[in-house]
């Protein structure tokens, strides 16, 4: 037997389009970046290794590293210090975190759908219970406030938000993170604020939570920015009395960061602006390329997204998003169905364009020949789909 929370979760659909891929499939499923690490980050490891740094560390992280980024963030908030900073393995791990020190059983968490695939589960994982809030693509895939008033009730303990927005590539302007944090302040819950994809803004800036840290507890990495997904390496910004009890569940979870990965990160945050600058430039002529491309497929529709790595087109074939995942995967192209994210999700497919234009070239043009001559929905039914337009 095992335990209610370990049965009250499922596996991803991620994870079963990924077991059907065939050997040499065009990967646009993976969320992670095609770039390696910068030098300095590497030489920080070789230094790292060289000085026989390989015992534990503080729970909280390194203070050369949790003081560097409190530094990097102060244009955001002039009044963080190291105190409000705590390394994670990962910005995972940070959420979990999060989560268990925040929620209680019978508690309400509203998640994005559709929204990254942990959301839902760690609130169940908790006990608690996840409400989803709608993102719509006429939208522009950013949250209502009405909306999430007309959700918040005496149970509700949290929101989680992410932007730029995975699967949609949606980003939050400045008014609505500002409703938002007025909004937990005023009903006295707290925001967990997912930044990870927070340097992939293509459109206007990037709006952090880390100005409202009262009510909000800010989760970021360093996998995209860095090129690391590999080295499980995060950052949590609170006040310091959350920093503190985040401090507790953090030693019972993990005992605390990996040191060399610390130190390493540490020699690396100097030059990480230029660095992604350059990255970011080629990310952004790839999301061009692919929402054009996209936009070429009959049935297929897909806005220029603002931020992340991720097109997250709508269609109105007559096949659920998974049955055409199947297919496309059992065509050699591996992308995921938007159900994976949430019931919101139906009727979009996201792809990622952490891949060569070659790929992308040659991976769409795969969608176009899979659903050339698939049946298509009426207007009027496909309007109808989740009860929103496609």
């Amino acid at each position: 037997m095992v335990s209610r929370r370990a049965s009250s979760v499922q596996y991803s659909a991620i994870r079963e389009i990924f077991d059907m891929a065939p050997q040499g499939a065009i990967n646009m499923g993976i969320g992670e970046p095609d770039f390696g690490p910068p030098s300095p980050l590497l030489e920080g490891m070789r230094e790292a290794m060289g000085l026989g740094l390989d015992g534990y560390g503080p729970t909280k992280g390194l203070p050369e590293l949790r003081g560097a980024i409190a530094e990097m963030l102060k244009p955001h908030n002039s009044s963080i210090t190291a105190e409000n900073v705590m390394i994670t393995c990962g910005a995972t791990q940070g959420v979990m975190t999060a989560y268990q020190t925040l929620f209680d059983p019978a508690g309400e968490v509203l998640v994005p759908d559709p929204g990254f695939v942990l959301y839902s589960p760690d609130a169940l994982l908790v006990d608690a219970e996840p409400v989803p809030y709608y993102l719509w693509e006429e939208d522009g895939f950013e949250p209502s406030v009405e909306m999430l008033k007309g959700l918040i009730n005496p149970r509700t303990d949290g929101i989680v938000v992410n932007s730029p927005g995975n699967p949609t590539g949606g980003t939050l302007s400045k008014g609505t993170v500002k409703a938002i944090a007025d909004l937990a302040q005023d009903k006295g819950f707290f925001i967990i604020s997912d930044e990870v994809y927070d340097r992939f803004v293509y459109e206007g800036e990037h709006h952090s939570f880390l100005p409202y840290l009262e009510n909000s507890i800010v989760v970021n990495s360093f996998s995209k920015c860095l090129g690391i997904p590999g080295w499980r390496i995060g950052y949590m910004v609170a006040e310091k009395a959350i920093i503190d009890q985040l401090a507790k569940i953090n030693y019972y979870a993990v005992a605390c960061p990996s040191t060399p990965v610390q130190y390493a990160v540490s020699r690396a945050l100097e030059g990480m602006d230029s660095f992604m600058a350059h990255h970011r430039k080629e990310y952004d002529s790839r999301r061009r390329l692919m929402t054009s491309l996209l936009n070429e497929i009959p049935g297929f529709h897909c806005a220029l997204p603002k931020g992340a790595f991720y097109a997250f087109p709508s269609y109105d074939q007559d096949a659920s998003c998974l049955e055409l995942a199947h297919a496309l995967v059992n065509s050699g192209l591996i992308c995921i169905p938007g159900c994976a994210f949430g019931d919101a999700g139906d009727g979009h497919l996201r792809f990622s364009y952490a891949t060569s234009p070659e790929n992308i070239r040659v991976g769409l043009e795969k969608v176009k020949e899979v659903v050339e001559g698939m049946p298509r929905l009426p207007s009027s039914v496909c309007a109808l789909r989740k009860g929103r337009p496609c």
